[in-house]
């Protein structure tokens, strides 16, 4: 079994895994993947809370009100 020592040999290659990590910055795609993945992951969490906005408000006031509120809104803006 051999031990890591922390220190790093002269003959090891680039972005071998070392006591503190990787030895190589970010790359571009990692970042865009990542970033890609969190605006997929905050467009579904904003479809839910719509959702349960919608539901809520459908409870609280009723769907006669609610269409109703919506005509009149729809109604102004014509005018």
């Amino acid at each position: 079994m051999v031990r890591p020592t922390g220190r790093v040999r002269a003959d090891s290659p680039v972005g071998v895994a070392r006591a503190g990590g990787y030895d190589e910055p970010m790359s571009i795609t990692f970042l865009l993947s990542a970033l890609a993945l969190v605006a997929v992951l905050a467009l579904f969490a904003a479809i839910f809370v719509g959702g349960f906005v919608y539901v809520l408000r459908m409870k609280r006031q009723g769907t006669e009100a609610t269409l109703a509120g919506a005509r009149r809104r729809r109604e102004l803006r014509q005018n």
